[in-house]
């Protein structure tokens, strides 16, 4: 491909820190890029709780149409942001190496012990964080990872749980403790980057081109499950694919209980369906 390749992204320190992970992948094959930074809706509306939007992909969709303008070549997002459905013109490429798929409790207490509220807007970090812990009383908050902790600085929640992976690429170290998955189990596709083009272009040729076969495996797995059970930002669900192992862990809660299950591989039909009524799907 001639030239240099305009790739979309937000303009988040996290989403910059996140182009210039994938800006390295292409300099390594002797490609050059340049980043087309734009807002999505997700970012106009800091006030509803991602769960009770109707839009799905609200961080997504306005890069993605730059794609299917012509306005950019590909676009880089947080890959759990991305729902479970795109334009059928448009595909997703390449997966980077996945970071800590973990959450982080940013706080000055212990999460054990702790008694106060939690800023989020998460519904899979309430269910599960809210049976591990019944005295954490849940706030939404909204923002990028820096408002979130600036909020938290000026007392607006007592806490906030963030995704540590985000922490890392922005070199933070707020003070608090990172969640095991045991008590937590992260979103579909947390610890991804994910790269959009449209489908037959010389950009997806080169990113395809760029892949590893590891978080392919990984991060593709836990999409088509999501897909196949219909899990959306509304369902407290968890799906982590694991190379290494071939294993599959699906972990679900709700107001009163949990359940956590695992499969070698890819889930038979018989097995999804027995997912499907602990979702209630």
């Amino acid at each position: 491909m001639e030239g240099i390749l305009r790739i979309a992204t937000r303009g988040s320190r996290l989403a910059l820190a996140q182009y210039e992970i994938i800006s390295k992948v292409l300099a390594e094959r002797g490609i050059k890029c340049e980043p087309i930074i734009t807002q999505s809706h997700g970012e106009s509306d800091y006030r509803t709780p991602l769960y009770d939007m109707k839009e799905q992909g609200i961080f997504v969709k306005r890069l993605n149409d730059m794609i299917l303008s012509g306005a950019v070549d590909a676009a880089v997002h947080s890959a759990k942001d991305i729902p479970s459905e795109i334009d059928q013109d448009l595909n997703i490429s390449f997966y980077s190496r996945r970071g800590d798929p973990r959450d982080f409790f940013v706080s000055r207490g212990g999460m054990d012990n702790f008694s106060g509220t939690v800023g989020s807007s998460s519904i899979r970090r309430k269910m599960f964080l809210s049976l591990y812990n019944r005295n954490l009383k849940f706030i939404n908050i909204r923002g990028n990872v820096e408002t979130r902790i600036g909020k938290w600085e000026r007392g607006e929640a007592d806490s906030i749980v963030i995704a540590k992976t985000a922490i890392d690429r922005l070199g933070l170290n707020p003070p608090g403790q990172i969640i095991p998955e045991e008590i937590c189990p992260p979103d579909p596709n947390q610890g991804f980057i994910a790269v959009v083009t449209r489908k037959g272009s010389s950009a997806h040729e080169i990113f395809r081109a760029a892949q590893e076969e590891e978080p392919l495996w990984e991060a593709s797995l836990e999409r088509e499950l999501m897909t196949k059970l219909n899990l959306g930002c509304n369902v407290a669900a968890s799906i982590r694919a694991i190379f290494h192992d071939k294993v599959v862990r699906f972990s679900y809660a709700n107001e009163e209980n949990r359940f956590d299950l695992s499969f070698k591989g890819e889930p038979a039909e018989a097995e999804l369906n027995k997912l499907r009524d602990i979702i209630g799907k």
